[in-house]
């Protein structure tokens, strides 16, 4: 049997928000890849479109994908110029946004019950396994029946994103600046958490988006760079961010050569 042929996701999206017009070409095909940009260059709204939480004024989003064999499965999320428009909830995708958003009536086991009822056939007793398999590995087993109120910040954000990668059978996790505001032993954790589902994930793929050059060569992922709405590079993050990342080395080196 041939190999199974890598995941890809073709995006094109031109899009006015306010002031900015968005207008971008790329495709998705590195198992983790980051979208680089300032606060307000188009990054959040490039997941929102790929998710289907707006339509874009001009798209092509096209995914293919090959979940267990090497036949491939397209799936066109956005075709403005042929009137297509897919639903979010008929979309190869998952989205975990910057802020937690669990429903505030279910505990942590119903939250991420409710999203993995939507895309596995399971019977209820397999999917309970799979969801306290998924909570032990998230650390947050023991919190499976708190409601999100409940929660730390950080104990949120686990929740949020335990759930988003409950399902990763060939879907694309899109992850909106998912560690702003969590100290850093949180953060690489969750990170590590990350990269050891996405060894579980069936041909499944990662999209981040950051602002923070030291987080995306953690990653180590591939980086689509934004600025103003434009795409300005793709490549290996120790390409495409090189000269962000010599201004930051010599900006600590500054600090730590200063008088105290």
């Amino acid at each position: 049997m041939l190999k199974p042929l890598a995941p890809r996701h073709a995006v094109r999206i031109r899009h006015r928000l306010g002031a900015l017009q968005l207008d971008v070409e790329f495709e998705i095909k590195q198992r983790w890849t980051v979208l680089f940009g300032p606060s307000g260059s188009g990054k959040t709204t490039i997941l929102r479109a790929i998710a289907g939480l707006l339509r874009p004024d001009h798209a092509r989003i096209v995914s293919t994908v090959c979940p267990d064999t090497d036949q491939e499965r397209r799936f066109t999320f956005v075709d403005t110029d042929a009137g297509v428009f897919l639903p979010t909830r008929r979309r190869v995708v998952r989205l975990a946004p910057q802020q937690p958003a669990l429903f505030p009536h279910l505990s942590v086991l119903e939250n991420i019950n409710y999203g993995l009822a939507l895309y596995v056939r399971d019977s209820a007793e397999e999917r309970y396994r799979r969801i306290a398999s998924l909570l032990a590995k998230f650390h947050i087993l023991h919190l499976a029946d708190k409601l999100p109120a409940e929660l730390s910040g950080g104990e949120a954000q686990r929740a949020n994103l335990a759930r988003a990668a409950s399902d990763g059978g060939g879907r694309l996790l899109m992850l909106d600046e998912p560690f702003s505001g969590l100290d850093t032993q949180v953060k690489d954790e969750l990170i590590a958490l990350l990269l050891d589902r996405q060894g579980d994930m069936r041909n499944g793929q990662i999209l981040s988006v950051t602002h923070d050059v030291a987080e995306a060569f953690q990653l180590g992922a591939e980086v689509i760079k934004i600025a103003d709405g434009k795409l300005v590079e793709q490549g290996p993050v120790e390409v495409v961010l090189a000269e962000e990342r010599a201004r930051l080395l010599a900006q600590l080196n500054g600090d730590v050569r200063s008088p105290a």
